[in-house]
């Protein structure tokens, strides 16, 4: 984070430009549907948008707003907050400047299709992949609802790797899924050529989709829990 200058760092973390990236390495099929595209919040086409979308600003985290019902949306109140997202250089204005890959991303807003798992967000796997490979995964329950999160190792066998009393642990049973040995191909495919990063897809019955790639999980504020996980995880990054 403080010295890694890899030029494609900004790629990666552009939410508009990583759509490329991946459809370079696994091809279209995982990516969510785009809908549009622009540097404008005045010209996003919402009346010929569906009622469902989520609208993004590319060149952060947290730039997200989720579009249930269009017919409720002010879209006065959305271009403002669009425009403040806009005037915002996330590494230099977040987290001490310390997530470089933001830093130089040409922004844009980009909308794209909802995807929902029985009328909520879908659940959120997250493969931790050090020399591009999975060492840990997990998954998030209920982002917007209840937010928790149960940790698997890459043979889906339960760890105990937390965040501590801030993302509370998932309280039920969950199964692997059916596809868990394709999602684990499709995450060491996208961080082939890194020696950390952190790669998000979504498992809906009738396809996986690509999340996000990220290489700086939590910023600076991410506590693991219990603290073996700093070691454990940093015996990982051999570098490449």
């Amino acid at each position: 984070m403080f010295s890694d200058r890899n030029l494609i760092f900004t790629q990666i973390s552009d939410k508009l430009h990583v759509r490329e990236y991946v459809a370079n390495k696994i091809g279209n099929d995982y990516l969510i549907p785009l809908l549009w595209r622009g540097e404008n919040p005045y010209l996003i086409p919402f009346d010929s948008l569906p009622d469902k979308f989520v609208i993004k600003a590319n060149h952060g985290c947290g730039y997200n707003i989720i579009v249930k019902n269009k017919a409720g949306l002010d879209f006065d109140k959305t271009r403002l907050q669009l425009n403040k997202w806009l005037n915002e250089n996330f590494c230099t204005d977040k987290y001490l400047g310390t997530e470089w890959g933001y830093k130089n991303i040409k922004r844009a807003i980009l909308v794209e299709s909802l995807i929902e798992e029985n009328g909520e967000a879908p659940k959120d796997y997250k493969f931790w992949c050090f020399s591009g490979r999975v060492e840990c995964i997990s998954i998030h329950f209920g982002r917007y609802t209840g937010h928790t999160f149960q940790a698997f190792d890459r043979n889906f066998e339960s760890i105990d790797f937390g965040f501590g009393p801030k993302l509370p642990a998932y309280g039920g049973k969950f199964e692997k899924p059916t596809n868990f040995e394709k999602m684990l191909d499709i995450a060491e495919s996208l961080a082939e050529g890194f020696s950390f990063i952190r790669v998000d897809l979504y498992s809906l019955p009738t396809n996986i989709y690509f999340g996000e790639l990220t290489l700086y999980p939590g910023g600076v504020s991410v506590e693991f829990v219990p603290d073996s996980w700093d070691y454990t995880l940093g015996e990982k990054w051999k570098g490449i």
